[in-house]
């Protein structure tokens, strides 16, 4: 069974206790022996203390997936997982009305819905405490929602993407006749395939020369 904080707190009242009782059994007797006692005691409890004022490690989430230093495969393998979560979880589940088809284009949002969905992973692991998803929902999310994907806050990634807004120059304006909410205008594949190109190959492995 997992020790609490709480419990933890109960078992260092009850340290403290027997500290006191300690020190006044100790008392009148060779000093030397009382102080080393004393010191000895403090001292297991300060660890306890230590140990109570730690973070627990299941809440140290695990690093982002960092484009910056993707070779062509770790690209690839992001893209197939980032476009993966966003069609089937993301797009249809909670942003579908702020969506644009030219998404993939911008990369300061794909950028922010890597770290998105790497947090929405982290909240469903099968031993994740249900305040992790809690805070992806209340926080992560509408963050998200209303400064990055937000097509109508000024400044937003998709501010002037989608159909033609009379008082904006359209970075990626969508025709009338078509949805502006679809999840991709046709183009995701070859322009992930452009920039998979563009990033490094992955050094093979250098020969051990030591080896016989």
């Amino acid at each position: 069974m997992a020790i609490t904080p709480e419990k933890m707190l109960t078992g260092l009242v009850g340290e403290v206790a027997l500290l006191d009782d300690r020190v006044t059994k100790l008392e009148g007797k060779d000093p030397s022996s009382s102080i080393a006692g004393i010191h000895e005691a403090l001292a297991d409890i300060m660890a306890k203390i230590e140990k109570l004022e730690e973070k627990p490690k299941e809440e140290q989430a695990p690093p982002t997936p960092d484009w910056t230093t993707a070779d062509q495969d770790r690209a690839r393998e992001l893209w197939d997982w980032l476009i993966k979560w966003c069609r089937e979880t993301l797009y249809p589940m909670y942003a579908r009305e702020y969506w644009r088809p030219c998404w993939y284009e911008h990369p300061q949002l794909r950028i922010q819905l890597t770290w998105l969905a790497h947090f929405h992973d982290w909240s469903r692991e099968p031993k994740a405490p249900p305040t992790r998803a809690a805070e992806w929902h209340a926080r992560w999310w509408p963050f998200v929602r209303d400064s990055v994907l937000g097509p109508s806050v000024p400044n937003s990634e998709l501010f002037r993407c989608g159909h033609k807004v009379e008082d904006r120059t359209m970075l990626h304006a969508v025709p009338a006749h078509e949805d502006e909410t679809a999840f991709e205008d046709g183009g995701l594949d070859s322009y992930v395939e452009e920039f998979i190109a563009r990033r490094p190959k992955k050094e093979p492995k250098k020969k051990d020369e030591t080896a016989g």
